[in-house]
């Protein structure tokens, strides 16, 4: 008896189960037909309004006709007279310049939209009246707020209530413009690297070739100074005192111009040196010397040069990149102390050790920088020099350089006083610093 009635329970339950999920069935299945009765009213709303609109515009002149039609087209259009005012716009075109209405946007001259109205006479009129369309055209326009915006335009002559109109088609190119731009860019600069190495791999064959003869011309003069002094011996005691004066004074200038000559050589050959692409333990000590061989003619009417140069471990780097760091600061000192227009002055140049980091400074007696402008020094393409000078890329190109070797590079500067960048390096690994009490070896030099 208990056993039947548990059978009968269940087979309740499971009738029930049954019936919930039919129920749940149909409610999907109603719910979905709803939703299709819905999208299908909707449809027929537009095609309601499309009807009416079309009786409506079939009531209309075909003048009024091509005004709704403009007006409601689904692309930037604007429709000017000859003479500049704007007589419509489609929605997109006052959403692309930025203005709330069309009203507001007929309010200005069809010129303002240009960043420089002579365009719009040099590039439209004349060439609208002698073929009657322009296609693909590009313009630099404005928007309300000033912005600039690319525009790609067609633009073709109508006649609309028995006047001529212009009426252009625009598309809105300012990200493509903004990445061609980009583009063309950083294809100058690596046509600008390509050029730059093969000048480095030119100037060291250049200066190769100069060294052999150097030493002939070397060799040649300690011959004849040699030989000279021979014939000095056997001249009458007191003979000729102010020739052998001149000729003393000339042997010595000789081998100062042949040892100049050796020293840019030796700096050239060892500033384009193709191994210094690869990451190495490097003396920047010696780097700066050699830099300021190379950069003598940036900085030789506009500053000397203050060595102060500590003892420091070798620090681990591409050398050729760090080079490129240095060369910019130094020459960039020069420029800022000639700018300054105080006449010659002063680049110190300091290195020192502390732990494992290796430190340069970098000091000028120039111009300095502007608070206002000092923020901002490092971000690519700013730059405070006239158009041609500098491209705004070289200490944003420097910070980088030197964040990649996991250092830094600061600036301080005060307006009237000068400007000094800071460099800070890690030695390389398992290298320290001297400690002070064994003597730190300073090297002051002066180079002008």
């Amino acid at each position: 008896m208990q056993s039947g009635a548990i059978t009968t329970s269940m087979a309740i339950s499971m009738a029930c189960m049954v019936m919930a999920l039919l129920m749940a069935g149909a409610c999907v299945i109603l719910i979905r037909r709803c939703r299709r009765l819905g999208r299908y009213a909707r449809r027929a709303v537009r095609h309601r309004a499309a009807i009416a609109q079309l009786r409506r515009s079939s009531e209309l002149s075909a003048a009024d006709r091509y005004w709704v039609q403009m007006r409601s087209a689904n692309t930037p259009v604007l429709v000017t007279s000859p003479e500049g005012t704007i007589l419509a716009a489609s929605g997109p075109a006052i959403e692309l310049f930025g203005y709330r209405t069309e009203q507001e946007l007929r309010a200005i001259c069809v010129a303002d939209l240009y960043f420089n109205p002579a365009d719009r006479l040099k590039s439209l009129s004349t060439p609208l009246l002698e073929h009657g369309h322009i296609r693909s055209s590009e313009f630099r326009m404005k928007r309300r707020d000033g912005r600039p915006v690319h525009v790609l335009t067609t633009v073709r002559v109508i006649l609309a209530e028995g006047a001529m109109h212009y009426e252009g088609v625009l598309t809105d190119v300012t990200e493509l413009r903004a990445a061609f731009d980009e583009r063309q860019h950083l294809e100058s600069q690596l046509n600008l690297a390509k050029k730059l190495e093969l000048v480095g791999r030119l100037a060291s064959g250049i200066a190769h070739e100069i060294n052999t003869p150097m030493q002939f011309i070397g060799d040649n003069i300690t011959f004849l100074k040699r030989a000279f002094a021979q014939l000095v011996v056997r001249l009458p005691a007191g003979g000729l005192p102010e020739l052998l004066a001149d000729v003393a004074d000339a042997f010595a200038g000789s081998f100062e111009g042949v040892e100049r000559v050796s020293e840019t050589v030796r700096a050239m050959k060892e500033f384009a040196h193709p191994g210094d692409l690869d990451m190495a333990a490097t003396d920047l000590n010696q780097a700066i010397r050699t830099i300021l061989v190379v950069a003598r003619s940036e900085y030789k009417h506009a500053a000397e040069v203050n060595l102060e140069l500590g003892e420091i471990p070798p620090v681990n780097c591409t050398r050729a990149e760090i080079n490129k760091v240095f060369l910019n600061l130094i020459v960039n000192a020069a420029h800022a102390i000639e700018e300054s227009g105080k006449g010659r002055g002063t680049i110190t140049i300091r290195s020192s050790a502390s732990g494992p980091q290796v430190r340069f400074e970098i000091a000028d007696t120039g111009c300095g920088i502007p608070a206002t402008v000092l923020p901002r020094i490092f971000e690519p393409f700013f730059t405070t020099k006239a158009i041609g000078k500098g491209s705004g890329q070289g200490l944003a190109i420097a910070r980088s350089v030197v964040r990649n070797h996991g250092g830094e590079l600061e600036v301080a500067s005060v307006v009237g006083q000068g400007t000094t960048f800071t460099i800070t390096l890690p030695a390389a690994d398992g290298l320290v610093a001297t400690e002070a009490a064994s003597g730190s070896l300073m090297l002051e030099d002066s180079i002008g």
